[in-house]
């Protein structure tokens, strides 16, 4: 079962950009580390300002990490045990039902647990006309 690409999230980070994994199953996942985000522990601000959160490492921090930020696509939902998900942004629609449902501070063992229920990575991250060929054989 292929997991690389989270491995690699939760070992290093994200440095900041949002990480998109499709999973075998074609269920979508992000994954987020950045002083921004709801990771543990959380780098320090780069830019220091009166509105940053609490920073428990150096901004230079790559990881490991012990939780992570992780956005699911619907139609995928959270398994039980997941932290509440977080409120939206003002500028996201709270109707919308197909928007990413975001979770901060998720152990990396729920997020090793949710891709190994979903069969892992997929091993082509943009969908080939064979692979849905193959998906519906």
């Amino acid at each position: 079962m292929r997991t690389e690409i989270t491995e690699a999230a939760i070992a290093g980070g994200t440095a900041g950009a949002v990480l998109q994994v499709r999973l075998a199953d074609w269920f979508e996942i992000q994954i987020i580390t950045s002083h921004t985000s709801q990771c543990s522990p959380r780098p320090s601000s780069p830019h220091p300002s009166r509105w940053d959160l609490p920073a428990s490492a150096p901004v230079d921090f790559t990881g490991p990490f012990d939780a992570v930020q992780v956005g699911l696509v619907p139609p995928l939902t959270a398994p039980g045990g997941w932290p509440p998900p977080l409120a939206a942004g003002p500028r996201q629609n709270p109707y919308d039902t197909t928007a990413t449902v975001w979770f901060g501070q998720v152990p990396a063992d729920q997020l090793r647990e949710l891709v190994g229920l979903h069969g892992g990575e997929n091993l082509h991250q943009h969908p080939r006309a064979e692979d849905w060929t193959d998906l519906h054989a």
